[in-house]
């Protein structure tokens, strides 16, 4: 303990002697570690944004959503073809199912809205009552869509956040008044609270929610609907009921071949593994871009410690002579890596947390979504021990070199 105390002690005075060297030398290692601390942070903070949007789903909640179907005897090509669903499908599932409860349908296109010469090119959904509830979304004033509204094919409109700031700049209450979706006019019943956007996805913000039926009839001119949203009555029947949905939709689609089937579901815990995996997958590919700059700090801290046995030769040789093992200019030499390294990974640590707040803070205010970077303790640690393992891999070759030396050569080297 008292040979690494003062091996240590030895270590960070010779550091200090050479203070703009060792800042130099300890840059590549701070640039490697805060790209990769950056990285993984802001990896992290979005994943928890994802469990944390999609939670709000329940684990209950079930989407049911069509796919392209693959051409047959084409090794595995798509048609590129995508069979909707329709209104008499959602019946048939109301009608046949006993395990599930709040089903309900939706469309969704994109198109212009307009308010005098003020325009937005905004997404149109068509839905009903009970979407709101099933999607997580709350209304900041007005009125919900009634089954009253979706018999008479009404005319009328629930607007995001977004929308309503850029159409109704000039007032305070939009409520009443009339808006052009797609040239047919409609009257805003609601407005919905702000929410921000979601993982580069569309932001309910720049929704414009009519009822399901006149979208079909004024704006697509079509009883399709692209997806289905449900609930099931009980979480731990959830296998059962997309077995139940599977069966009824296989009936009304026709299919008896399984690699056909051309609808998928997809459950909360479906979409928070499948954005898990994004994310890791992306952390990867940057993380190892991001690596590169590990290993040229680290070959800097090779060639600087290489340098340094050169300068300080004629100490080696003096400290042999009175009776220093080559393990203890060995354990020197290293410990002066690795206090290198381990200084600089605990700099880069730092610096790449208070980055990762800079952009998630740039990324939030131009996105308008609340993204927090996250650093798991343990990845800190492995940080740490990487770097100090660095050290001791950038550093035994020079510290190997410095433990051979000869004594009486080395007090001749001038």
């Amino acid at each position: 303990m008292h040979s690494f105390r003062e091996n240590l002690r030895i270590a960070w005075r010779n550091l200090m002697v050479n203070k703009t060297r060792s800042l130099l030398t300890l840059l590549g290692m701070v640039i490697g570690v805060a790209a990769v601390i950056s990285i993984v942070s802001l990896g992290e903070g979005l994943k928890l944004m994802f469990a944390g949007e999609i939670g709000q789903l329940g684990s209950d909640f079930i989407e049911i959503v069509p796919k392209s179907i693959m051409r047959e005897g084409g090794g595995g090509d798509f048609e590129g073809r995508v069979d909707n669903f329709s209104l008499a499908d959602v019946d048939a599932l109301k009608r046949n199912t006993t395990l599930l409860q709040g089903i309900v349908a939706g469309m969704r296109t994109t198109g212009l809205v307009k308010r005098g010469d003020k325009t937005y090119i905004a997404m149109i959904e068509g839905g009903g009552p009970e979407f709101f509830d099933i999607a997580s979304i709350e209304l900041a004033s007005g009125a919900n869509l009634t089954e009253k509204h979706l018999r008479a094919r009404s005319r009328v409109a629930i607007i995001g956040d977004n929308v309503k700031e850029k159409l109704f700049a000039d007032i305070e209450n939009p409520l009443g008044q009339t808006i052009k979706v797609r040239e047919e006019n409609f009257t805003v019943i609601g407005v919905m609270e702000h929410k921000g956007g979601f993982a580069g996805g569309p932001s309910e913000d720049d929704f414009v929610v009519v009822p399901l039926t006149t979208m079909q009839d004024r704006i697509l001119g079509s009883d399709e609907v692209l997806y289905i949203f449900a609930r099931v009555k009980d979480t731990t029947k959830i296998d059962e009921a997309k077995d139940e949905i599977r069966h009824i939709l296989r009936q009304r689609r026709h299919l008896t071949d399984p690699t056909q089937e051309d609808f998928e579901m997809l459950t909360a815990e479906d979409m928070l593994e499948f954005g898990s995996s994004f994310v890791n997958i992306m952390i990867a590919i940057f993380g190892i871009i991001a690596a590169f700059s590990l290993l040229i700090g680290g070959i800097g801290v090779l060639s600087i410690m290489l340098v340094t046995v050169t300068e300080r030769t004629s100490e080696i040789g003096l400290r042999m002579a009175i009776g220093a093992a080559p393990r203890t200019v060995l354990g020197q030499f290293l410990m002066e890596a690795m206090l290198l390294t381990i200084v600089g990974g605990a700099i880069g640590l730092l610096l790449g947390w208070l980055g990762a707040l800079g952009l998630s803070a740039l990324i939030t205010s131009l996105i308008s979504v609340e993204w927090t970077p996250a650093v798991p303790v343990h990845i800190a640690v492995i940080t740490l021990l990487c770097s100090a393992l660095f050290g001791v891999v950038f550093g035994i070759i020079p510290a190997y070199i410095a433990s051979r030396k000869d004594p009486v050569e080395s007090l001749r080297y001038e």
